[in-house]
């Protein structure tokens, strides 16, 4: 009767014990606040994408374009870009490009073109940005949602562009992307581009492009396709950051300056 006394002491001693850090930790733990500037309507694209949550675990996004390799920094936008012809970076302050013989200007408004084009609809997600939805429009024979994105001045090299983007009503998954350039000019314009969204593929748990496809369009009616498709290989999302030194400038690189050529 004795040990039968002590042994249930000692259960309720132990039941009593404080939680381990290890459970403190998960239990104290923030719970994930999606940006307060994001629409519901960009929330349903996202969450068909895979999550704004999900995207912001990572840190590092790499791919081919034919001969060019991209490697980026999610979370502070740094990037390089390497073909047999230049390599162009950007190291957080400066965009930088080298051989000399290069065309700076267009090296500037190149360095994180495709990036954008490649990360969306992701990228629209960043702060600064605005949302309006808009009337729900006809591409290509479906008709789809839409969301207009602007910007704050000052937010990247070229803040008085636009996109639009459209994207299934039912299932949320984005199909085509509008979009304006105002980098050359500095001027706002209502001439927007258009590209095909249609080659989708995912990786960790996120919903990627492996090809675009730009078309021509007069403001009412989608036209032919404009060149071959740009095809992204060899993808990779990670949670682990790049190296650092790919960034940094290189001894004789060029400083690209801002809007000295363009599109």
């Amino acid at each position: 009767m004795k040990n039968l006394t002590l042994l249930g002491i000692l259960v309720l001693a132990i039941a009593c014990q404080p939680a381990t850090k290890q459970e403190t930790a998960e239990e104290s733990a923030p719970a994930y606040e999606a940006p307060s500037h994001h629409s519901a309507s960009l929330a349903k694209v996202f969450d068909a994408h895979g999550g704004y949550e999900q995207w912001s675990t990572f840190k590092s996004l790499s791919y081919l374009k034919g001969e060019e390799s991209t490697v980026t920094n999610l979370q502070n936008r740094k990037i390089r870009l390497e073909s047999p012809k230049q390599t162009i970076g950007f190291d957080g302050s400066e965009v930088w490009v080298t051989p000399d013989t290069v065309d700076v200007g267009r090296a500037r408004f190149y360095h994180n073109l495709f990036f954008y084009f490649y990360a969306m609809p992701f990228v629209v997600g960043d702060p600064g940005a605005y949302y309006e939805d808009v009337e729900p429009k006809e591409l290509d024979g479906k008709t789809y949602n839409g969301i207009k994105v602007s910007y704050n001045a000052g937010i990247g090299d070229a803040p008085d562009d636009n996109y639009i983007i459209w994207y299934d009503q039912e299932t949320g998954k984005m199909e085509w992307l509008m979009y304006t350039v105002t980098y050359r000019s500095g001027e706002p314009t209502d001439q927007f581009k258009l590209i095909k969204y249609g080659d989708w593929s995912e990786f960790n748990g996120i919903v990627l492009p492996t090809s675009i496809q730009w078309f021509q369009y007069d403001g009412e009616t989608v036209g032919e396709a404009r060149g071959e498709a740009t095809i992204f290989q060899n993808i990779t999302l990670s949670t682990e950051a790049p190296d650092e030194s790919l960034f940094v400038m290189p001894e004789g690189a060029q400083i690209a300056p801002l809007n000295s050529g363009g599109n």
